[in-house]
């Protein structure tokens, strides 16, 4: 999720708070920001106890915690499909020598989010991808992709865009585990089943209520290359 209030007064956005998979409720400074987090119902508890109970799994933590929930599979696809499924990229800025990124407000948000991160520059990743075949964002299917060949042959497709349009198509929700838990070698993906859909809408519904521009990114993997 992105903060629309940023743009009003830096020209900027910045990403706040997000959901890895459908229990990792992850927020900036989640000291100071309670409110942005649906996890267990800490933002006003207005939910009932049966709707605290079906999400009991769910659990938020502060962004800076981020790297240790994720393993490294997990860390490396989120990373790619950020880098590699966007035309932003960084340069100086002319009047002051910083380096910033420049393009979509919503691109740079999670570029920056990624380097904030630590995790690989996103030119690094994006010139080691095999990209066949980018779609440009279109408003009619408020959504952009870009498919890449992996190693081995296959293809991956990532997309990024209008939540509540992308859901639709998804089958499948990544797994993270709770702050302490070993980490997952591989990435672990479960079916999005009635609760679990629920759940994802819910967090949809709740971010923007809070003014917070919600961007869903999904991937799936293809044997051959994709239709387009």
């Amino acid at each position: 999720c992105t903060d629309k209030t940023g743009t009003l007064t830096q020209n900027e956005m910045t990403v706040v708070a997000g959901s890895v998979g459908i229990h990792c409720k992850f927020v900036h400074r989640l000291d100071e920001n309670l409110n942005r987090t649906n996890a267990g119902e800490e933002s006003g508890g207005r939910a009932s106890p049966e709707v605290r109970r079906k999400h009991a799994d769910d659990f938020s933590i502060d962004q800076s915690q981020l790297n240790g929930v994720l393993g490294d599979s997990l860390k490396d696809l989120l990373n790619a499909s950020i880098a590699i499924n966007s035309t932003a990229f960084e340069d100086r800025n002319p009047d002051t020598g910083e380096l910033v990124f420049v393009g979509s407000k919503t691109e740079t948000a999670l570029l920056k989010f990624a380097k904030e991160n630590g995790w690989t520059d996103y030119k690094e990743t994006r010139e080691s991808a095999d990209i066949k075949q980018m779609t440009p964002f279109l408003s009619e299917r408020k959504a952009m992709g870009v498919a890449v060949q992996l190693r081995g042959g296959r293809y991956r497709l990532f997309l990024k865009g209008a939540s509540e349009i992308l859901i639709r198509t998804c089958s499948h929700h990544v797994v993270i585990g709770k702050p302490g838990e070993p980490l997952q070698d591989e990435v672990q993906a479960c079916e999005i089943d009635e609760v679990s859909s629920d759940n994802i809408q819910r967090t949809i519904i709740f971010y923007a209520n809070r003014t917070l521009r919600t961007i869903a990114i999904c991937y799936r993997d293809f044997e051959s290359k994709p239709p387009k």
